[in-house]
């Protein structure tokens, strides 16, 4: 029979099928007898059984006429190449020692999945769906192609487990027996094998073999590994070690000793061998040889040379054992991870947290879809928190991709649980800093609740790296208006004062608006005081939007409670204009007058007098033109407004002389100002009350009045309000307007004299005496009622107005007057004093003339007898005073001995502050001017201790409490012997006050009276 080219041609195609059908039944048996991962290599030995009957059944004629003799075979050898693949595979599997195949299962099953589909890819290439073959046949074909391509070959849970369990026994390197040969049975069972000594046997036999071949290649790291598990084995004690396997097991078995430096005692990363061939970390032996050794610090042989050759075989073996570990370490961690046992899912986040520092395994972290189940983790407190927070950290470092899902988990959120319950910050921070990164994500992290509270917080932390962390995770959310303004509710205002300087009118108003309801504390005006803040902020008050302007000034009125913030709004130029600006235009909203009159008010109130003229924006505001301005809206009939104008006009006037003296000229605007007394409104009296009182105080000509009968009027109702009014401030004002009346007006004298007035005076004293048990304290805020009221009284114990004083001798005043002296306000103590002297003024002069009456008349029974004075127990007594004797004895005359005063004026001299002393000083010397009784009266002074107090003065006291000082010593010392250590003691005070130009002619004087100095001396 004769063959042609073509029946060779399909002899030789049929050969190669059969050699492919041959290699197929060869790879289902190999894969039948796996004794690890039986159930996934039975199912691939099941479609490769399928693939074999499938192969005997096509004809491949058809198969080379369908695609070609050339296609056809290339397609049988690469199908043929995958199945003998498979085979060795297999084969080098079951050959290789049970332990080495549980430890590194992971990477040969891998082996096998990529192999299976290969194969399945060829013989999807075949077409057969395109060939006139059974259907049957294409669609077992069809089967065997999806069988393999989703076939999984994955280790079992246990033999994870076990592996798990092997990893950490051999990474411990001193396993105890007992749990070896339960892990040993474990592998056994896993296994399929029975577990005996000959098991054992042949276990070490194949690893010992395996470890040569893997020395032979210079597979150090992998070597170390079997070396440690035939280690594992011999701690069964199953089968005892032999003598040479002793030596080289050891050897083995500490190996890794070769990797530790014997000079630091740490594994090395750059070793370096010396000239005896010991090897050692470089900056180590460096330092060594630094210190002038010479010797090898291992086998202390003399060198001859220091110099340093890399090892690099030994770094190698090291990085590669250290790549070996880690990955042990990974396989090891990944189930444990997933385990429902919390000592395992501890243990395997403290292995991840180091391992995924390497970006590596942060990548195998996330193929492996781990990502959820460490924020899952974070919803229990008996797990390592911080080792998942940091593994998160690392996933979110080195895959951006995965961020999304960790903040949609709920992330950001359980940080802040964590941070407020105590929990470990550092982690927790950096991976919220590495989430905050992302833009789109920013949202959902500044939206957590509490979450930026929380991080302003951390600003203040004594950690660094925490604080920092914060600090920026912050700038990250700045973006945002809405989370700006949260930072500020919290207390971080630097980026709320960035933001509002970038953005727009719409942005700036909404921002003012929060500032508004937000608590300020002093801190905060650290960045708030920002130039640029506070001029845009200004700015707004020429927005065409009223609701702009509203929130403007009520912003710039919660600033101006904080100095620092007045400065800064004074010193920007537009800050004043801008406001007037509102007030003077007439479209403006009554309301934003009001409002911006308040604030004026404010800033005035908060600046000091001199910066009334530092500032141009004030200077302005106390021209003629805006004071009369702002004098029109006194005569408003809206009361809110008229309230909001006097309280600046008043707050204006109290620092101004320019602004008192142009309301005080401005006729229409007094007879507004006394007519608004007459307000059924509280706050338009108070107000109305303290621009007048504002702009007569201390002026000259006292209170401008109106024409009669409007002063009439005027007078009546100050007095009607002193005297009546429930409320303590109206009286106060009332009062202290009343003492600065003008004081040559006999109409206002009999006015007051016919008023409630003096009573009312009585009344305040007296109360403010019993309210506080005798101890008299002034309010703290406002003017005193009890001041107000003794700059009144001064009124009626004015020399030159005797029915006034007849008026008040008829009170009993004096008792509660005196004690004034002692339990009062510096002010209210210099009035008191200044009371006490023009009433002992007076008397002196009535004591006078009763002498002189009574040296022309006959002797006669004494006044005091016949006399009762109701303010001076020793009158009651009916004892004569030391001074005077019956002279002051009528009930109606005042004597500063008889009431008790001269000791209480004399420790008011230690008083320093509002001319406390100097009043005390003119008090005393009313005593001294009637030369008939000085030698009594010098007498009272000294025994009350009053020298010393005067020397005290002479010493601290002002330039005119010295004068008068030295004025008052001169006289006592004229009629009183002073003892020897006053003496001396004066004479150095006044010795002193030789170098005072303005006091060395009186102090002279005195020291010639004293003897001290001669009657020529240069001083005269």
């Amino acid at each position: 029979m004769d063959f042609g080219w073509e029946d060779v041609g399909v002899a030789v195609l049929q050969e190669l099928w059969n050699q492919v059908a041959h290699q197929a039944i060869q790879l289902a048996s190999e894969a039948r007898d796996v004794t690890v991962e039986k159930k996934s290599f039975q199912e691939f030995s099941t479609t490769i059984s399928e693939l074999n009957i499938l192969l005997t059944n096509i004809d491949a004629k058809k198969v080379e006429s369908a695609k070609g003799s050339e296609p056809t075979k290339a397609l049988l050898a690469t199908l043929n190449r995958h199945l003998r693949k498979a085979c060795n595979i297999l084969q080098d599997y079951k050959s290789r020692s049970r332990l080495r195949l549980l430890l590194n299962s992971h990477t040969e099953l891998l082996q096998m999945q990529d192999v299976a589909k290969d194969i399945a890819k060829t013989i999807s290439l075949f077409q057969l769906a395109n060939l006139d073959i059974a259907l049957n046949l294409k669609t077992k074909m069809d089967q065997i192609i999806n069988n393999l391509t989703s076939i999984e070959f994955r280790s079992a849970s246990t033999t994870d487990v076990i592996a798990s369990e092997i990893a950490n026994t051999i990474s411990r390197n001193t396993p105890n027996r007992e749990n070896a040969q339960k892990l040993l049975d474990k592998i056994a069972e896993a296994t399929g094998a029975k577990m005996n000594a000959s098991l054992v046997k042949n276990e070490l036999a194949l690893l010992k073999r395996e470890k040569e071949e893997l020395q032979l290649q210079k597979k150090q790291a992998e070597a170390l590994q079997l070396s440690q598990l035939m280690h594992f084995l011999y701690s069964t004690e199953i089968v005892a070690r032999e003598d040479d396997e002793e030596t080289s097991t050891y050897h083995h078995q500490y190996s890794l000793d070769s990797f530790t430096c014997p000079l630091c005692n740490k594994m090395m990363t750059d070793p370096v061998a010396i000239f005896c061939g010991h090897s050692f970390e470089r900056t180590a032996i460096e330092e060594h040889f630094r210190q002038g050794q010479n010797k090898c610090p291992k086998c202390k042989q003399e060198l001859i040379s220091s110099e340093l050759t890399p090892n690099l075989t030994l770094r190698r073996t090291i990085e590669e054992w250290k790549q070996k570990d880690m990955d042990f370490k990974f396989q090891a961690a990944v189930p444990g991870l997933k385990s429902d046992d919390h000592s395992r899912k501890n243990k395997a986040l403290d292995s991840l947290q180091c391992l995924m520092e390497t970006p590596q395994y942060a990548n195998r972290v996330a193929d492996e879809g781990l990502t959820l189940t460490f924020t899952d983790i974070l919803k229990d407190n008996r797990l390592n928190l911080e080792a998942a927070f940091k593994c998160l950290y690392y996933l979110a470092k080195f895959n951006d991709s995965h961020k999304e899902a960790i903040v949609e988990a709920g992330v950001a959120r359980r940080i802040v649980k964590h941070i407020y319950k105590g929990g470990e910050e550092s982690n927790a921070i950096s991976l919220l800093l590495e989430l905050s990164k992302k833009e789109i994500l920013r949202e959902k992290i500044g939206n957590a609740k509490d979450c930026i509270p929380l991080l302003v917080s951390l600003l203040q932390k004594n950690n660094p790296h925490v604080s920092d962390n914060a600090q920026m995770v912050l700038e990250n959310l700045s973006s945002n208006t809405h989370f700006v303004v949260k930072m500020a509710e919290a207390g971080h205002f630097q980026p709320f004062v960035t933001r509002f300087n970038q953005g727009p009118q719409e942005t700036r108003a909404l921002m003012a608006a929060a500032l508004i309801k937000m608590q300020l504390k002093e801190n905060s005006m650290k960045d708030l005081k920002d130039r640029k803040f506070i001029h845009n902020l200004v700015q707004m008050l020429s927005s065409s939007f009223p609701a702009s302007k509203s929130a403007c000034l009520k912003s710039i009125k919660k600033l101006v409670a904080y100095p620092k913030m007045v400065k800064r709004l004074l010193e920007d130029r537009v800050t004043i204009p801008h406001m007037f600006s509102l007030i003077s235009y007439v479209g403006s909203d009554p309301h934003l007058k009001q409002e911006t009159a308040e604030i004026l008010a404010l800033l005035i109130g908060a600046s000091k007098d001199l910066e009334l003229q530092k500032y141009q924006g004030l200077q302005e505001l106390q021209s003629k033109h805006n004071v009369n301005l702002l004098l029109q809206f006194v005569a408003s009939d809206d009361n809110q407004t008229k309230i909001q104008f006097l309280h600046l006009l008043a707050e204006l006037s109290c620092r101004s002389e320019t602004a008192r003296d142009i309301i005080r000229i401005n006729n229409d605007a007094i007879t507004h100002l006394f007519s608004s007394l007459d307000s059924d409104k509280p706050g338009v009296r108070q107000q109305a009350m303290k621009l007048i009182y504002s702009i007569s105080k201390d002026h000259p000509g006292g209170v401008p009045l109106p024409q009669s009968p409007a002063k009439e009027t005027a007078i009546n109702t100050l007095a009607e309000i002193f005297t009546s009014s429930p409320d303590i401030e109206e009286r106060s004002a009332a009062a202290g307007i009343i003492s600065q009346l003008p004081t040559e007006d006999i109409i206002i004298d009999e006015i007051l004299r016919k008023s409630e007035a003096l009573k009312a005076i009585h009344e305040v004293i007296c109360s403010m005496d019993d309210e506080n048990g005798g101890k008299i304290e002034p309010p703290s805020t406002g003017t005193s009622l009890l001041e107000n009221a003794l700059a009144a009284l001064l009124r009626y114990t004015e020399p030159t107005k005797p029915e006034l004083q007849r008026q008040l001798g008829k009170l009993e005043l004096y008792p509660s007057l005196v004690r004034v002296l002692s339990r009062g306000s510096s002010l209210a103590k210099q009035r008191t004093a200044i009371a006490l002297g023009q009433l002992s003024q007076s008397n002196s002069q009535f004591v006078s003339d009763t002498t002189v009456m009574a040296k022309q008349a006959k002797p006669s029974l004494p006044l005091l007898g016949m006399m009762k004075w109701c303010c001076s127990s020793s009158s009651e007594n009916g004892s004569t005073c030391t001074v005077h004797g019956s002279a002051c004895s009528a009930r109606d005359k005042f004597c500063l001995v008889k009431a008790d005063a001269v000791k209480p004026l004399v420790r008011s001299l230690s008083e320093m502050e509002s001319g406390v002393a100097e009043a005390a000083i003119m008090a005393l010397d009313t005593l001294l001017t009637d030369h008939r009784t000085l030698s009594n009266a010098t007498a009272t002074i000294v025994e009350s201790q009053g020298l010393v107090a005067i020397l005290q003065v002479l010493e601290k006291g002002t330039l005119s409490a010295k004068s008068g000082a030295l004025d008052l010593f001169q006289k006592i010392l004229k009629h009183s012997r002073i003892d020897d250590p006053i003496f001396n003691r004066s004479e150095r005070i006044l010795i002193q006050l030789l170098h005072d130009d303005a006091l060395k002619k009186k102090a002279a004087l005195v020291l010639r009276q004293m003897d001290v100095i001669p009657d020529q001396s240069s001083y005269f």
